[in-house]
């Protein structure tokens, strides 16, 4: 371990000095008149050429938070952002509640206006400065936030950027807020010290106890119809290959429900579909894996003798207030650790029941053989449909997109049409249902990894969430090229669908143009793309959706601009994989 000392420096020099010192690459950043001295700071850094997070201008906070949502998902590094005291941090919660319901650690701070009316270097200058403090900003994050605090001196800026870190980066991961006052950002310190590496270090990935694991291990090797069901457990790169070495080796389906990242291969005979239904009701025993909501009570129900075991960091989400799914056993774990041990722990007690896994093999690859015909026959009947179907669309970006292609997904794509091999290869960080997510997150997975093809998928009501002319200002400043495929089947398509369930029969049901459920103003979100000098075009015609595609590509990876295909779609409800 070394001491590195700086001298003649500011808190902002040294908070920069840090956080680049603990691998922190990027300052994902919408400023206002509380950054002057971080401004400062980072224009210094840049002139003498001192390491600090390089920063990234985002004209609107949700494309700042995304991003470092994006960066993290495919780099396991956390990332910095900086808003604007109380108004930044308002606008800016709907990426922090995201990061918060998906685990995802960040580093997410606030300037904190002056309280001090004069004297002081940093002290109020503007009359906002008044009107824009409160008694307590970080109280708007802090249901969410794992940790937050406001600094006080600098003199506690190494422990502060220590803890956030690894706070952060503990299981159940998370993000974290710090507020920093404009008056200790400007204090000088002729002499500051800080260790690297730091000597604090987050806390190790935990494994399930003994007892717990054989428990688990016995119920599932001897039962004769279980289950696997998730939701975000492919969001940890350790979980495709052990839940499909686990599934495969005992014959157990795997149910993907609502997934927002795939935890098992799209085309694997153990690939069970995203419908639990059927399953929960035959199952004797249940495995749930990083899944709030396995299935939905008010449609089935497990029988009475089915053992529940639910895996997971969290496996009984303290965070949400109502949660009465049964839950026989709970392993508190690395999901991807646990698969691994559960793998081994279930040899011994499943050579008793050889038979029925056996059997059971067969039935598992019948049912995915069925799914796959289905599939094969919606695309058949959708090649030529107008509007285009979401299918289509989905298959296309298939047959274009390179092998290591990232695909973020805030929109009806159907992943079943995708041939999705390997890990995070496909992102969805809408964890919260906060729309917007997408476009920033694509911005963050381009960025760590500017050699990759990277698709950004949005429908068109989450488009306009994105703020895109926010993310488009983005890619192009950073240089960013990405594909852009707009599903524009001009409604809110959620909504609509959740008035029916709960009004079958109603008026809304009966409504062509059911109230707040549709865009009935034609919208060329092509056009918008080309403000930031990107290629943007419009799709109608089924036929044209490879030509599209090939032009669209052609601008991103040869002219090395952004492109968006705003398509005009028919409206899918069934997306769930069946």
């Amino acid at each position: 371990m070394a001491i590195k000392t700086l001298e003649n420096v500011t808190v902002a020099d040294a908070y920069l000095a840090i956080l680049e010192d603990r691998g922190v690459d990027y300052l994902f950043a919408n400023a206002g008149t509380d950054f002057a001295p971080m401004i400062e700071a980072l224009a210094k850094a840049q002139a003498l050429g001192t390491p600090h997070p390089k920063p990234v201008t985002c004209p609107h906070e949700n494309t700042a938070q995304h991003m470092a949502i994006g960066y993290y998902l495919t780099t396991g590094r956390p990332q910095l952002t900086m808003h604007h005291v109380n108004v930044g941090t308002a606008n800016a919660l709907n990426g922090f509640l995201n990061a918060a319901r998906g685990q995802v650690p960040m580093l997410f701070t606030a300037g904190r206006t002056p309280t001090n009316e004069d004297t002081l270097k940093g002290h109020r200058s503007l009359d906002i400065h008044w009107t824009q403090e409160m008694y307590d900003q970080g109280g708007m994050t802090r249901e969410a936030a794992k940790w937050d605090y406001e600094l006080r001196n600098g003199e506690q800026l190494e422990t502060i950027i220590d803890r956030m870190l690894t706070i952060s980066m503990s299981d159940p991961k998370g993000p974290v807020y710090l507020s920093l006052p404009r008056e200790v950002l400007s204090i000088e310190m002729a002499k500051f010290s800080y260790s690297s590496p730091s000597r604090m270090k987050s806390a190790a990935a935990s494994a399930p106890s003994p007892d717990s694991l054989d428990e688990a291990a016995s119920i599932m090797a001897k039962a004769q119809n279980p289950v696997i069901i998730t939701n975000w457990g492919g969001r940890n790169p350790g979980v495709m290959p052990a839940l499909t070495a686990l599934a495969e080796r005992y014959a157990i389906p795997v149910v993907e429900y609502r997934n927002r990242y795939i935890a098992m291969p799209t085309h694997h005979p153990m690939m069970a579909g995203g419908n639990p239904d059927a399953f929960v009701k035959a199952a004797d025993a249940i495995l749930v894996i990083d899944c709030a909501v396995p299935w939905l009570p008010s449609k089935v129900k497990p029988k009475a003798d089915c053992k529940v075991i639910h895996m997971a960091v969290d496996p009984l989400y303290a965070y949400i207030p109502v949660r009465g799914f049964p839950a026989d056993l709970s392993l508190p774990c690395a999901s991807d650790l646990g698969l691994r041990m559960l793998d081994v722990a279930m040899a011994d007690p499943a050579k008793a029941n050889k038979t029925r896994i056996a059997k059971r093999r067969d039935e598992c690859a019948a049912h995915h053989a069925k799914l796959e015909e289905n599939w094969a026959r919606k695309l058949a009947n959708s090649k030529d449909s107008s509007p285009i179907a979401p299918a289509w669309i989905s298959h296309c970006l298939n047959q274009i997109r390179t092998k290591d292609a990232i695909i973020v997904k805030e929109s009806p794509l159907q992943t079943q049409y995708m041939d999705i091999d390997r890990p995070c290869m496909v992102l969805n960080a809408g964890a919260a249902s906060g729309l917007g997510h997408g476009m920033g997150v694509a911005l963050g997975a381009k960025l760590a990894h500017r050699d990759k093809l990277v698709i950004g998928t949005e429908g068109d009501g989450a488009y306009m969430f994105n703020v895109p002319v926010s993310a488009h200002y983005v890619s192009a400043e950073q240089e960013l090229p990405i594909l852009w495929v707009v599903f524009n089947n001009q409604r809110w398509q959620a909504v609509r669908g959740s008035t029916l369930g709960l009004h079958p029969d109603g008026y809304a049901a009966k409504s062509n143009n059911a109230p707040l459920t549709y865009f009935n103003v034609e919208q060329r979100y092509d056009k918008l793309v080309e403000v930031s000098g990107g290629y943007g075009e419009q799709v109608t015609d089924a036929g044209q959706m490879m030509p599209a595609l090939e032009r669209a590509m052609k601008a991103v990876t040869v002219e090395k601009r952004q492109a968006l295909l705003n398509v005009v779609c028919a409206v899918d409800t069934n997306v769930g994989g069946e």
